[in-house]
């Protein structure tokens, strides 16, 4: 899937894996114990540029259904833009981020 956030680079969108259920929980509790360690792992895992395994890294939500960048939180999906700011999130929905909120 092709993704692009109109608020940071890279313009023409990348490329994104198609992450299933335990990718998604492990890149999310990765992300919250260290973004780096979660950008690692897309790259030495999906082969990625460390452009794009950033890209994926600062986009996938700390927290289900609130926006990264300003805070709205009523997302909805899972690679959502913001209703409020524009940005993307990948919202999913893992017991990481459950964890997380408490």
């Amino acid at each position: 899937m092709k993704i692009q956030c109109k608020n940071c680079l890279p313009k023409e969108g990348i490329e994104v894996p198609d992450f299933n259920e335990p990718e998604k929980q492990k890149l999310s509790e990765l992300k919250i114990q260290s973004p780096i360690l979660a950008m690692k792992y897309i790259v030495d895992y999906y082969k990625l540029s460390q452009r794009d395994a950033k890209y994926i890294t600062t986009h996938i939500n700390k927290i289900h259904d609130r926006c990264n960048r300003c805070a709205y939180d009523k997302l909805g999906g899972e690679y959502v833009e913001c209703p409020r700011c524009g940005s993307l999130n990948f919202n999913w929905q893992t017991d990481a981020k459950t964890l997380h909120t408490r």
